[in-house]
């Protein structure tokens, strides 16, 4: 295709089936959140080897869960706005390094203030990776397909997670807990390897922050490679956008009410997904269940987030937020108590963890594909960003309080119960963002962008 004068960067991608290099960065960013599921699901089942070894007491691992979750929090923070700074490519690969180091470091730990350091380094890490790999992916697919393909893209999560599961229950009863992190520092270190060769920069951010038209080309011609332009081509993506300020993007041209709504859900949602994540196999180990079991359940409950997490962009582009979100958070709810009551029978907390599975997969990964279609190109990583870092202050908060409740000798039939009865606050945000419908997100990203 020939072109010459002003292309449209976004126009052009729009008009377009996703090709070959298009499916090839999509597969690299889910190869991301998929080593972010692994390692969460890894510290969790590890947790009670780690305790024995190091002599640390159940309780104690709330601090443990939640400063990864601190760190992710601040590498989302704080990360997400550099790549929208400075560019997703090299955030992403120097974050993805981040966690496969420390994450190699984990399985090296001898102290508990060891296992702090390494768990807030990894975290720091990932937390810097997902909005960079959101941003890239949604730039380089069509408006109408976006929130499907960033579902698909988060569905690499709840992926890391089944395999995740089903190594732990084999890997940590051959090998010993430090395993488990040794294959889950090295495949980060090697995917970011490959990051640096096959992944290119996004071409919105290259034309937003002013960078060679030469340079733009090229970058074109690797993802659309019938693409021709002359040294008279002028790139834009609907015009040319400021950056000195992209927080506060978040909250002009209407976007304020849908940032808050968005915050409250991902604070929430994420709080109970990672709590699950990171405490389940120990209160069920508590209530006498064996490590292998509530390992397979625990993989059962990815896989069903696995399937929801796929479906999620489909559904809310098919039937709208305010009615999957919502329902599905409702479910949820009632699926993560109905855990602690079915334990220590392995079967009810299997089928309970493959609802709540399938329930929160589809609410987790709907929130991240309407975050991704609420903001424009120019601070979509701003907003990804945030959005997760609240959600993971939320996975910070729910660990740490279920580490109090267990330091206060609750049953876990009741933490369960308890911290499933908050998610309904997170039902009543994303009904009220739903109402929304993203329109008027994508309606300001419109009018800041035209």
């Amino acid at each position: 295709m020939a072109s010459s004068g002003v292309l449209d960067i976004a126009a052009l991608i729009d008009a377009r089936r996703i090709g070959p290099a298009q499916w090839m960065i999509i597969a690299l960013c889910a190869c991301v959140a998929l080593l972010d599921g692994l390692d969460l699901q890894s510290i969790g089942l590890a947790a009670p080897a780690i305790g024995a070894e190091l002599h640390i007491s159940p309780p104690a691992f709330g601090p443990v869960f939640s400063i990864a979750l601190v760190g992710l929090a601040l590498g989302a923070f704080v990360l997400g706005p550099l790549a929208d700074r400075i560019g997703r490519k090299g955030v992403l690969i120097a974050a993805t390094l981040c966690f496969g180091l420390f994450t190699l470091a984990t399985g090296a730990v001898t102290s508990f203030n060891e296992l702090l350091a390494a768990r807030f380094f990894t975290g720091l890490g990932l937390g810097g990776a997902m909005p960079s790999f959101i941003a890239l992916a949604s730039d380089y697919v069509p408006r109408p397909k976006r929130a499907a393909i960033v579902a698909l893209v988060w569905a690499g999560f709840p992926l890391g997670g089944v395999i995740g599961g089903f190594l732990g229950s084999w890997i940590i009863p051959a090998y010993g807990w430090h395993a488990i992190f040794v294959f889950g520092g090295i495949l980060p270190i090697g995917l970011a390897l490959l990051l640096a060769v096959f992944l290119p920069e996004s071409a919105s951010f290259l034309v937003n922050t002013g960078k060679p038209a030469a340079r733009i080309a090229r970058t074109l011609r690797r993802v659309l490679p019938d693409i021709e332009v002359d040294t008279q081509t002028r790139f834009l993506v609907h015009a040319e956008a400021s950056l000195k300020m992209p927080v506060t993007q978040l909250f002009v041209g209407g976007r304020s009410f849908g940032t808050l709504l968005l915050w409250i859900s991902f604070f929430f949602t994420f709080m109970i997904l990672v709590a699950n994540s990171s405490w389940s196999p120990t209160l069920l180990r508590l209530e006498g269940m064996p490590i292998e079991r509530s390992a397979i359940a625990m993989a059962i409950f990815n896989f069903g987030s696995l399937i929801g997490s796929a479906a999620a962009g489909w559904m809310v582009t098919r039937f709208g937020p305010s009615r999957v979100l919502p329902l599905s958070l409702v479910v949820g709810a009632a699926s993560y108590g109905l855990i602690g009551w079915a334990a220590p029978d392995a079967v009810g907390v299997t089928a309970a963890q493959a609802v709540f599975g399938l329930t929160l997969g589809t609410a987790s990964s709907g929130l991240i594909a309407l975050a991704a279609v609420y903001y424009p190109s120019m601070i979509r990583s701003t907003g990804v960003g945030w959005a997760t870092g609240l959600g993971r202050i939320g996975s910070a908060t729910g660990p740490l309080v279920i580490g109090q409740l267990v330091g206060a000798h609750w049953r876990p039939d009741w933490i369960f119960a308890t911290i499933g009865a908050s998610i309904p606050i997170a039902a009543l945000a994303s009904a009220l963002m739903g109402l929304l419908r993203a329109d008027s997100g994508t309606q300001a990203a419109d009018s800041v962008e035209a």
